[in-house]
């Protein structure tokens, strides 16, 4: 039996000294066939819609832009590429110019969309500009160029006047309501130019060319009283039906009850209190001394005008009271009232 063997052996040896080119290359065809079915396990395609231009290839990487630079595909930065690992797709931008008549030509990179577009990427004013050749809504497309001109236009100059500030400070050695100025304000006054666009010989816009202050507005400066109100009831008398004796005028209207958090002021800087009146200073001016009793009997009494409001200056109502707490005014509500204006 070694006898077998060993003879076994010896021809095998010799088939592979007498063969050994051959066996060397169906190894190494073995090897590459086994390397090959490894990497098109990883090797997945990849579909490149170019612009309209499509082809398919294969690939081990799944990274975007390397699929691309494996490909000998380069994009450019105003270029929009979209997709997966297995489906890319690139809009190629091209050139569209926007021309005004007279004046510089802007070349725009766009990979779509409408002459509007264009022009608003071209900070061109449609309601100053119109166009020469194409509509608003017409699509770009490549080496397009957009022709704009200059509404019909004019220039005009006006003279504004400026109000002038008030910067008010508050005295409480002065009484209520009274006003003392220190400086007086003056108003200024500019030169504005403006330029006026047309089309079809209708106004479409305007728009400001310069503005030259030729005067300048001086400042009031002003005190104005915080102190206590400057009124009590020892200074009239009450007739019989309980109307002051002398007044100058007397309003109808609808009042209405405010209070105040503590530490409020008024409008007029005093510290609002029983005898407090909102008003509308243009009806009834600040400092008034008013007497005010309700249609219904009720009696308010001595007030000062020295506040105001947004229901007033809009003339929804002629007085607000100052009450001392929410129960106060809820209690009040609304009622027709006589305003008794004092001497």
């Amino acid at each position: 039996m070694k006898q077998y063997v060993s003879v076994c052996f010896e021809r095998l040896s010799a088939f592979f000294k007498r063969h050994a080119a051959v066996c060397t290359a169906v190894g190494l065809g073995m090897v590459s066939l086994l390397m090959l079915t490894g990497m098109t396990s990883v090797l997945h395609t990849v579909t490149i819609d170019d612009d309209g231009k499509t082809r398919t290839i294969l690939t081990l990487s799944r990274d975007r832009d390397c699929i691309l630079a494996n490909a000998g595909i380069s994009v450019q930065p105003e270029d929009i590429v979209t997709g997966t690992e297995s489906e890319i797709e690139i809009d190629r931008a091209f050139n569209v110019s926007v021309a005004v008549e007279g004046g510089e030509q802007t070349v725009l990179r766009v990979t779509g969309g409408i002459v509007a577009d264009a022009l608003k990427r071209a900070h061109i004013n449609t309601l100053t500009h119109t166009l020469t050749d194409y509509a608003a809504e017409d699509a770009l497309a490549a080496n397009m160029v957009i022709t704009v001109k200059v509404l019909e236009n004019a220039t005009r100059t006006e003279t504004q006047i400026i109000a002038h500030e008030t910067v008010l400070t508050y005295s409480d050695e002065l009484p209520a309501g009274s006003r003392l100025v220190e400086q007086d304000g003056a108003a200024g006054e500019k030169t504005v130019v403006y330029r006026d666009y047309f089309k079809d010989g209708k106004l479409v816009t305007t728009e400001i060319v310069s503005e030259t202050v030729t005067t300048e507005p001086v400042t009031e400066l002003a005190t104005v009283g915080a102190g206590a109100l400057s009124i009590s009831p020892e200074a009239l008398t009450i007739d019989a039906n309980g109307v002051p004796s002398k007044y100058k005028e007397v309003l109808t209207g609808t009042a209405c009850a405010y209070t105040a958090k503590e530490g409020a002021r008024t409008s007029t800087g005093t510290v609002p209190a029983i005898g407090t009146v909102a008003v509308n200073p243009k009806v009834i001016p600040y400092g008034s001394k008013l007497f005010i009793v309700s249609n219904s009997g009720y009696v308010y009494g001595y007030g000062v005008a020295c506040d105001t409001g947004g229901a007033l200056l809009s003339n929804k109502i002629l007085v607000d009271l100052y009450m001392d707490t929410v129960a106060d005014c809820y209690q009040f509500g609304r009622r027709q009232v006589r305003v008794y204006i004092l001497e």
